[in-house]
């Protein structure tokens, strides 16, 4: 029972000594304050192991303080998780419920084949949100294309932010404890 005893304390004192170990969290930047440098990521359920399908829904959004100014690498924030044109439906984290979106949409008008030099989009900023008529005009230059969709006429009487509907960067983030970020990458800037 002594020997049990002894090598449990041993055992012990080894776990406390032992450093501890990273893990990363892969997510889509839904908001940065970038005085407190903190991130709020929604992640993707699938670990990022299909990075060009990624799933972000797991809830609740995780926060992490980031260690220093990221500079280049500051993410870009957006609510929009997916847009699915053929199934006329978009994904899209709601800040003030803090829960994930997922509706159907009425596509008004879209053009393909939209590259960021392209007039229809060049100098221009996007999302352009019209709430009279419940539209929003998406400019993704992933799928290479700008639409006009109609959404439900609550999400434009809840005055939810333009960024809203705009797609936000992927991020890594490595840590040690939940909420203090080690590093950070932005995995959109570093393509």
């Amino acid at each position: 029972m002594k020997v049990v005893k002894t090598f449990c304390a041993a055992l012990l004192v080894l776990a406390m000594a032992a450093p501890a170990f990273a893990a990363d969290s892969y997510g889509r930047a839904v908001a940065y304050d970038k005085d407190s440098k903190k991130i709020t990521v929604i992640e993707d359920k699938l670990g990022w192991s299909n990075p060009a399908r990624p799933e972000f829904t797991v809830l609740p959004a995780k926060e992490f303080v980031l260690p220093a100014d990221p500079g280049a690498m500051t993410p870009k924030v957006g609510g929009r998780l997916r847009i699915d044109l053929e199934k006329k439906e978009i994904i899209i984290y709601n800040p003030a419920t803090k829960t994930i979106d997922n509706f159907a949409v009425e596509i008004v008008d879209r053009k393909d084949g939209i590259t960021p030099d392209d007039p229809a989009v060049k100098g221009k900023t996007f999302p352009v949100v019209n709430k009279e008529k419940s539209e929003v005009t998406i400019y993704s230059p992933r799928q290479k294309n700008v639409c006009t969709i109609k959404v439900p006429a609550k999400y434009m009487e809840m005055n939810l932010p333009t960024h809203v509907w705009d797609n936000a960067n992927d991020v890594k983030i490595t840590y040690t404890e939940p909420g203090k970020a080690t590093g950070f990458t932005n995995i959109t800037k570093s393509k």
